[in-house]
């Protein structure tokens, strides 16, 4: 048995767990040509979301093995991500399914529509070139690392407006909300890794700021993200975010990493359910992605991992 979990081992170093806020992001601006009337599209042709979804989904993952290969020092003094770190695929071979996933999703981009192949070309820029490979190396970068977490945001969102068959750049304005979200958990996802970033020398903005500061930005940001959201009328984020918005209060009085942890968990997850009343197919796969990664981890590695826990 224990042979065949492993097998999983080339499926979860993808990491999909991180699948949930990529899909939720590109699902909700794909519903959004149904919202907002006011577009003039340039092109009326429209895509099947699970076939532009699971591009997005190869694309991502390939970002995110990159990511592993960049961090593997980091990674063992934080123990996390010990898929690669620790051994369990090799370098080698995760750099080949990295590469088979780009190659085989650019190249259906480009063969089914140039608009599609350009704007995944543009989320595979920030998020698995500028973000990780030198000279850039963004993921290291304070600033740097804020401007591509706010761009990885908008172009996957663009990812779904042009999609729905609207190819005007006004869609970027009704994305901005959705990147000034993903930076508020960003800052937090920074500071349970302080010490192993530190020591591995990533300037992140937990390692420069410290908790307090971090956690003041994440709520300014989510305000932020409220508020555009609002004045947009973008409703499958407005109100997910603003029920999140005292998760976000409650970190920044607390100063616990525990009460953080929760609100990245939270923040991901209401607006995940906002999309799942518009796409209810999409409650069956996170649901079944959320078991399957659980059993994952318990058979291969005894831990209990996902949990909604802090």
């Amino acid at each position: 048995m224990n042979n065949f979990v492993k097998i999983f081992d080339y499926f979860f170093v993808l990491r999909p767990t991180l699948f949930f806020p990529v899909w939720t992001v590109f699902l909700a601006n794909y519903h959004a040509k149904l919202s907002f009337d006011e577009f003039t599209p340039r092109t009326t042709e429209v895509f099947n979301p699970v076939i532009i979804g699971t591009l997005l989904t190869m694309l991502m993952g390939s970002a995110f093995i990159i990511n592993q290969i960049k961090d593997i020092v980091s990674d063992k003094k934080n123990n996390k991500l010990f898929i690669i770190a620790d051994g369990y695929i090799k370098k080698k071979d995760a750099i080949i399914e990295a590469l088979i996933l780009l190659s085989v999703a650019m190249i259906l981009a480009f063969y089914l529509n140039f608009g599609i192949g350009i704007v995944l070309s543009s989320v595979f820029i920030v998020t698995g070139i500028l973000y990780n490979l030198k000279p850039f190396e963004w993921k290291d970068k304070t600033f740097f690392a804020i401007i591509a977490n706010f761009l990885g945001g908008i172009t996957v969102a663009s990812v779904g407006w042009i999609s729905s068959g609207i190819a005007d750049l006004r869609f970027l304005v009704y994305a901005t909300p959705y990147g000034l979200g993903l930076l508020a958990v960003y800052f937090l996802t920074t500071l349970a890794d302080i010490k192993g970033d530190a020591e591995a020398g990533k300037i992140t903005i937990g390692v420069k700021y410290g908790f307090k500061i971090s956690v003041f930005l994440a709520l300014i940001f989510e305000v932020a993200a409220i508020t555009m959201s609002f004045y947009l009328k973008d409703y499958i984020l407005f109100i997910p975010a603003l029920i999140s918005l005292p998760l976000f209060v409650i970190t920044a009085i607390t100063q616990k990493l525990e009460d953080a942890l929760r609100t990245i968990k939270f923040s991901v997850l209401f607006v995940s359910i906002a999309v799942c009343i518009k796409f209810p197919y999409y409650f069956i796969i996170l649901v079944a992605l959320f078991y399957f990664s659980k059993w994952y981890y318990k058979r291969r590695f005894n831990i209990d991992y996902p949990r909604f826990a802090a």
